[in-house]
Formats: C-alpha cells, structure tokens, sequence
C-alpha cells in the first residue's frame, strides 16, 4: 500500500496543471479576496454614527403631584409620602432611558436628538435626518410608579418608529431600547421582593453564569479567506485522485495490479490514504505561508495550533473518503463523469459553506444549509477555534464531518468492484 500513495504523491508533484489547482490558485486568491475585500467583507471600515430621536409627551412634575395626591388620598403620613416622591423621581424610567442613550459608550454609534412632538420627529426621518425616534407617551412614568408604589395592574410601553432603509441603526435602537426596559423590570423586581434592601447591590448582582464567546480580536480577512479558500480547493483533491484512478484503469494499470495478488479493497484503501494525506499536507502548506506571508495566524499559542492539527485532521480524512467513493463509483460504472460532476460542484459548496462571502449576511437558513456541508461545517469549526473556542465546543460540527466521513467511505466498499475489471 505505501507504494501506492507514494506513487500517487509521484504523480502529483509532477503534474502542473494539479499543483497549481491545489496550491498556487487559492494563494493567489487569499491575497485577492484578503487586500481587496476585506474591509467591505470583514467590516475592517468604523460604522457611520447615526442620530436617534426622542419625542417626550408626558408631564413629569404634573405627574410626580398626581402620584403625591394619590398617597396622600390613601391615608399615607406625609414623610412616607415624600419618601416615595423621591424614590420615584431617582426611578424615574425616562429619565434613566435619557441617560443610557447619552452614555459614553453610544457616542460613537448615536447621537441623541430631542424633538417636541411626533409630527416633527416623523418629518426629520423621512427626510432621513435620523434614523429613528422613540416616544415617550403621556402618562409613562406614572403608570410605571403607579405599579410599584401602589401595587395597580397597569401597563405602560415605549413607541419606536424606525427607519425601514436603516436596517442596522433599527436593530441598534429596538437592541437598547429591549435591553434597557428588559434590565428596568429585573432591577425593579429585585428591589420589591427585598423591599429594596438589594438596591445598593444591583450593580453587582449576576444573572446566571457569564460566559465569554469570543477572548480573541475579530476574524480578519486574510484569515477568513486563507480557510475558505483552503477548504475549498482541498475538495478538488478528490476528483482529482479519483481521475487519476479511472485513467488507471483505462490504461490497464489497474488490472495490472488487480493481477499481481493485491486485494481490490487495499487499492480503494490506498487512494483513501493519499486523498487525507494529500488534503492535509496541502491545508498545512497554505496555512503556513498565508502566515509567513500574511501573518494570518501570528502570535497563536500551542492550543490554537493543537486544535488546528485535529480540525485540519479530520476533514483531510473526510477528503480521502470522499476520495475513495469516487474512485469506486467510476471505476464501478466504467465512467468518469460522475467525478467531472462533483468537480463542478465543488463551487456550490464553496458558496453554500461560506467561503466566498459569510453566508448569514444574505440568510440565516442558508447557513444553517452550509454548515452541513464538509467544507462549511470545518470552515465554520476553523473560524470559531480563531474566536478562542476550544476544540471541545466545536467538536458538534466536526461530528458532522466523522458522520460525512464513516457514511462515504461504507459506500466506497459497497461499490467498489471486488473483481478485476476488464
């Protein structure tokens, strides 16, 4: 058997037209897509800060007496009365909205806009002014208090009107505005259950278990497409064994070695080994002068690397398999266009795995569709392991590709022929 990979690694290093398949036309292209998209792909460009609008209809001092008279009226002694005056003032819902908006932390991304009425905030968006305005209606602050100083089942909501051409600025505005009302009722909640002895400790209490995503800088785009073009041309490593096998045996090589006692099955085995061979050996190339060059994966510590040699591992092992059921299925049918075909394809799956374009940028579903791909569920695996994800939480998506691989190489032994062709 190692002859037969050694040869097949023969035939390849002197076949130009392969080599540079496999190596030279996804170098190229990293360095292509990497300087000419990447800010575009990759969101190397700062986001645009947009202005936001705030219409605020209600009354606060009118509504402050209101809720005053209320308590009063319910035979409150005054101190208690003022008490709550304050505590509802300090609460005060919109206020602590205005003061979220105008944190530092949003000015770089918006600007906060005031207006008096909504005919005024609705005429500055359509004239694309702003990108959005939330109103503040009559009455929202004291509904709120209502609700906690007098236990009444009232209700009371924020309006927002967003513009529909600013996709993004809406997703920011309905994001804050969720989060803050979200965050509002919890704090709110916490102080009535404790009557209010966990007030001065809201600003360290922890909803459950904080857990990083991400402890690594964002995904450049050398690196993006270094591992989609890796991924995808590494696909082209199975047809083109697979071509090489039915020319074999077009050429009677392969009844040659059918003659000579080898068994069919150790033949098939060997274009399984130099198919993952190959695969892996080219991705460990590529990687490694994307990162001379590039410096693509600079600075990575031994974890990173580790993980790198398991992912890369595995779907060189799935390229094999995939390897060794198109050998069969063309050595079977005495035909090699089914090759040709999964050659042609191999397009298609670089689109659907994601590595032209991130794929979620147009859908969800079609990402969803890419990761079951071999190439998007390893490609996927690549981008989360150099997102700080450790090997263990990608390992769900590399089953995928073990599953590609144990089903592709079953039906590699079922077809293949176990006697001598003619």
């Amino acid at each position: 058997m190692f002859n037969f990979v050694k040869k097949d690694f023969l035939s390849l290093s002197k076949s130009k037209s392969d080599l540079l398949e496999l190596l030279f036309m996804p170098f190229i292209l990293i360095a292509i897509l990497g300087f000419s998209l990447g800010n575009i792909m990759m969101g190397g460009t700062s986001n645009n800060t947009f202005n936001v609008g705030i219409v605020n209809e209600q009354n606060l001092e009118r509504d402050l007496g209101r809720l005053e008279n209320e308590l009063v009226e319910q035979g409150m002694p005054a101190e208690i009365v003022a008490e709550m005056a304050a505590g509802a003032q300090e609460s005060d819902p919109a206020a602590m909205l205005y003061e979220l908006l105008e944190d530092e932390s949003f000015a770089d991304i918006m600007i906060v806009e005031e207006f008096d009425n909504l005919s005024s905030a609705t005429q500055a968006m359509n004239e694309d002014e702003i990108a959005g305005f939330i109103t503040i209606p009559e009455n929202f602050s004291y509904h709120v208090w209502q609700s906690i100083y007098q236990e009444e089942d009232t209700s009371s909501a924020l309006n927002i009107t967003v513009n529909e051409a600013e996709n993004m600025a809406s997703i920011i505005i309905e994001s804050v505005v969720t989060t803050f009302v979200a965050q509002y009722n919890l704090e709110t909640s916490i102080a009535l259950a404790t009557n209010g002895q966990a007030e001065a400790e809201n600003q360290t209490i922890q909803q459950g278990e904080k857990v990083q995503l991400s402890v690594e800088e964002p995904v450049s785009a050398f690196q993006y497409y270094t591992i989609g073009m890796g991924v995808m041309f590494a696909l082209s490593t199975a047809p083109i064994i697979a071509t090489r096998a039915f020319k074999e045996k077009e050429q009677h090589v392969f009844g040659r070695i059918m003659l000579s006692g080898t068994k069919p099955l150790t033949y098939l085995s060997s274009k399984m080994i130099s198919g993952t061979l190959i695969t892996f050996v080219q991705l460990a190339i590529l990687f490694a002068l994307s990162t001379l060059i590039f410096g693509t994966f600079k600075g990575r510590d031994s974890d990173f690397w580790i993980n790198v040699v398991y992912t890369t591992g595995l779907y060189s092992i799935l390229v094999g398999s995939l390897t060794s059921i198109l050998t069969s299925i063309s050595l079977y049918a005495n035909d090699n266009r089914t090759v040709g075909f999964f050659g042609s394809f191999v397009s298609v799956f670089a689109f659907l795995g994601g590595s032209y374009i991130p794929v979620e940028q147009f859908s969800e579903y079609l990402k969803q569709i890419g990761n079951w791909t071999p190439n998007g569920a390893t490609m996927t695996s690549y981008l989360q392991l150099l997102q700080g994800f450790d090997f263990q939480e990608v390992l769900p998506l590399m089953m995928r590709v073990i599953g590609m691989t144990v089903i592709s190489l079953l039906m590699a032994v079922i077809i293949f022929p176990k006697r001598r062709l003619d």
